[in-house]
């Protein structure tokens, strides 16, 4: 790669994420644009943009492998592999040649979110290349790796030029060249493998043990690199230098309030095209959505106490039917807005409670957060929102909520709240988190005084939950797991036996565990025998099937929602969220695509489509913004996980194309 070719890729680095920008589909003046009181806001006059995930990719090492894995063949992945042990000091053939089988050369992806910043955790899949004699990844551990950026030329033209760079005369190399970027983010960490990953269901509340041992995931084993923030482009028919600065003016006034007094949300660039550089706040860190939301409603000029633009906001939150777009533009006007969402906690009808309470939560006030639980317990349309909104306020009283709720018997309201907690503040003491032995996933009990549940997660969080002080299990029963691992129970014995067939001296020998008939005990059992996660969560799903526990179990029983626009528009014919909650009821009994909320509010000629497919609300997770991912549910009755988590996008299997493209 020449010098140019070389410059143009770093600019990549900086510019990737404005080369397909997300614009909005009409300016946001006011719900009625025949309003005498409309006025002008940010999102008036602009768009935004870096909007777009970028996938990076490497080629890494994992070792630890027990005898399966492989000599990589001479191809370009080895010789990129080779060349980065050398440059950490190491010897490649000793690595990748090893006879007893420990290593495997591998590919790893991630992907960078919007809105994220540098040193956010982003969760990794691991691969092999086509033709690797590696049989399992199981049990291994990847080596530090770097991820990388790749672009075609073509489109690096395209972006340098897009952000005022010309690049007539600059020579560039060819248009289907293939450039590789920076260092975007770090990956390392253990391998989980053998079940994380898509896995067939039996029917019969388990999953097939056998799928997926060659593909693995790290849930947030990837280190970010770089902040992704995101761009107020101004409209082509007002691309003046100074309302970018009036922009970002704006943004800062509203936002310094309610977050860091010390730095800045907005910075405007005026140079080449005017645009202005937007930071999500703390306050919405888990939901980057609603500040682009929020941020779009603020208007360019400030706004009086006794504007009757904001006597018509205050009047509207008071009803149900306009309430959330009415909380929503109060929280664009900022901390002011806090006596008249006050206001709103007082009334009886459950919207304006809730759009009161939650736009009080962002603005940095605590004084809904019994509300929010509360309907967060008696309405699943509302609950992802409550649960957000109390995990993104950095108060006692609103964690205090949460571990109230995980107390409760539902499954998705009691483990929404433990994640929303665990995002919240993830050393709580509420949380009672502990690696296991292998240190290949989570194991909690937590809501010592609550009805016992066994709750496992295999999506984006390779973790195991148990709610309740005591969480028997009854024989008789012997579950093998995989070729290594037996549990077995006698009937009425108070204890169980956990098995595992080891090599001594070249011949198999069981090694045993007896622990009591409680499934703490069981797991950790199985944990100090060298168990990862692929053998806790098929003895949970084996046991289940079984009919040995005595008490509940769910597998990633997130709770589910609407995007806060489809909620606005049933709000107008639902007083009573009764239609809304049946609604959340059936997208989660659905498996199709959840399209992704626009960054505009409805406006008064919208209306409800009775047969569109509403957009699934925002939820919690590794990625800035995310609760509860908008994933299909396997339901709370407890059968064995159907993972629908798209992978991270695949590096490459054929060095020379670009992603797959000819």
């Amino acid at each position: 790669m020449n010098r140019t070719t070389a410059l143009v890729a770093g600019l990549l680095v900086a510019l990737v994420g404005c080369m397909q920008q997300q614009t909005t589909s009409r300016s946001q003046v006011a719900e009625d644009a025949t309003d005498k009181d409309a006025i002008n806001t940010v999102g008036a006059i602009t768009v935004v943009g870096n909007v777009e995930p970028i996938p990076v990719h490497g080629v890494g090492l994992v070792h630890g492998l027990n005898g399966t894995g492989s000599s990589p063949t001479a191809d370009s992945w080895r010789t990129m592999l080779e060349q980065a042990i050398r440059r950490a000091k190491g010897n490649p053939r000793e690595l990748l040649d090893d006879p007893n089988k420990t290593t495997s050369l591998v590919l790893v992806s991630a992907v960078i979110p919007p809105g994220g910043r540098i040193g956010d955790r982003l969760d990794v899949e691991v691969s092999l290349p086509p033709g690797s004699k590696t049989t399992s990844l199981k049990g291994g551990t990847l080596l530090a790796c770097d991820l990388q950026n790749v672009e075609l030329a073509s489109n690096a033209r395209q972006a340098l030029a897009s952000s005022g760079i010309p690049v007539g005369k600059v020579p560039l190399a060819s248009g289907s060249t293939l450039l590789s970027g920076s260092r975007l983010a770090i990956a390392e960490g253990k391998v989980v493998a053998g079940y994380d990953g898509p896995v067939k269901s039996t029917g019969e509340g388990g999953p097939d043990p056998a799928d997926g041992p060659r593909v693995g995931r790290i849930w947030g084993g990837a280190k970010n690199g770089i902040d992704r923030p995101y761009y107020f482009m101004l409209n082509e028919s007002t691309p003046q230098p100074r309302l970018a600065m009036v922009v970002a003016e704006r943004l800062n006034a509203v936002f310094h309030a309610t977050g860091d007094k010390i730095t800045k949300t907005a910075e405007a660039k005026v140079q080449g095209k005017p645009l202005v550089i937007a930071y999500v706040p703390p306050a919405y860190r888990l939901n980057p959505s609603r500040f682009l939301l929020v941020a779009r409603q603020i208007p360019l000029t400030p706004i009086t106490g006794d504007s009757p633009y904001r006597k018509q906001l205050e009047n509207d939150l008071l009803r149900p039917e306009t309430s959330l777009l009415a909380a929503i533009k109060l929280e664009a006007l900022g901390v002011d807005s806090r006596q008249a969402l006050r206001v709103g906690l007082q009334s009886d009808e459950p919207w304006v409670r809730f759009a009161s309470a939650e736009s009080l939560a962002y603005l940095g006030h605590a004084d809904g957060a019994k509300d929010l639980a509360e309907l967060a317990e008696k309405h699943a349309a509302l609950r992802t929102h409550c649960l957000t909104a109390l995990a993104s306020l950095d108060d006692a009283i609103c964690l205090d909520q949460l571990a109230e709720l995980m107390k409760k018997p539902d499954p998705q309201l009691r483990y929404g709240a433990f994640v929303a907690l665990r995002s919240a503040d993830e050393n709580h003491e509420a949380l009672r988190t502990q690696k296991t032995a292998t240190r290949s996933y989570h194991l909690h009990q937590v809501a010592p005084d609550s009805p016992p549940l066994v709750h496992v997660c295999t999506d984006r969080r390779s973790e195991v939950v148990l709610f309740g002080s005591h969480l028997p299990i009854a024989g008789p029963f012997s579950i093998p797991l995989g070729n290594e691992f037996t549990v077995t129970a006698r009937a009425n014995s108070p204890t169980v036996t956990v098995t595992r067939i080891v090599l001594k001296n070249g011949e198999p020998t069981p090694v045993e565990v007896t622990c009591v008939a409680d499934a703490a005990a069981v797991l950790k059992a199985l944990a100090e025998l060298g168990g990862t996660f692929a053998e806790a969560a098929m003895f949970v799903a084996a046991a289940k099937k079984a009919d040995a526990f005595t008490c509940a179990v769910a597998f990633n029983a997130n709770p589910r929602g609407l995007a806060i626009q489809q909620l606005a528009l049933i709000s107008r014919s639902d007083p009573s969220v009764e239609r809304a909650d049946k609604e959340v009821e059936r997208v989660g009994r659905e498996d199709g695509d959840i399209q992704t909320a626009s960054y505009d509010l409805p406006t008064a000629a919208d209306g409800v489509q009775a047969n569109a497919k509403p957009a699934a609300a925002a939820a919690l997770n590794r990625e800035p913004g995310r609760l509860f991912g908008a994933k299909r549910p396997d339901g709370t009755d407890g059968d064995a996980p159907q993972s629908t988590s798209a992978p991270a996008p695949a590096l490459n299997r054929e060095p020379g194309r670009l992603l797959g493209r000819d």
